[in-house]
């Protein structure tokens, strides 16, 4: 899929969530002012709601691993994502060249079907700087 076209689901997605907060919070202030025995009933969906929505847009913006959020590394230079997450544990940014490098994530000892290698969170900028791809992976040769 088009990475505008799955951007702008997730916009979409995000914005239809913010309006069904509104709504459901503008009814059940309503209904609070007309039953007072509503009213702790009423805060605890609304609390729900609210939690619902910062999960779900948690979850949207970083779908890849959790400490990176997708939406802010792509499209951003490289150096602004070293300065905001430290260091690349792989590769280092060679200027003028397009090139990768990642953030170590894990090693996969699990007990069902370990693979043993590291994973990294992998990182591809162009020439200019721009990074134009974000995906987890393995090591190199794994």
């Amino acid at each position: 899929m088009n990475a505008w076209y799955s951007e702008l689901i997730e916009l979409a997605l995000l914005a239809s969530l913010g309006l069904g907060a509104i709504i459901l919070s503008v009814l059940w202030i309503a209904a609070l002012r007309r039953h007072g025995r509503a009213k702790l009933r009423g805060i605890l969906l609304l609390t729900d709601v609210l939690a619902l929505t910062g999960v779900t847009a948690f979850v949207l913006t970083h779908p890849t691993y959790y400490k990176y959020n997708d939406r802010r590394i792509l499209h951003a230079d490289i150096h602004e994502v070293a300065a905001r997450y430290g260091d690349f544990d792989w590769g280092s940014v060679q200027e003028g060249k397009a090139g990768k490098v990642g953030y170590y994530l894990y090693t996969d000892n699990g007990p069902i079907m370990p693979d043993h290698l590291k994973h990294y969170y992998w990182i591809r900028y162009d020439e200019t700087g721009t990074v134009f791809e974000v995906c987890e992976g393995v090591q190199p040769g794994g």
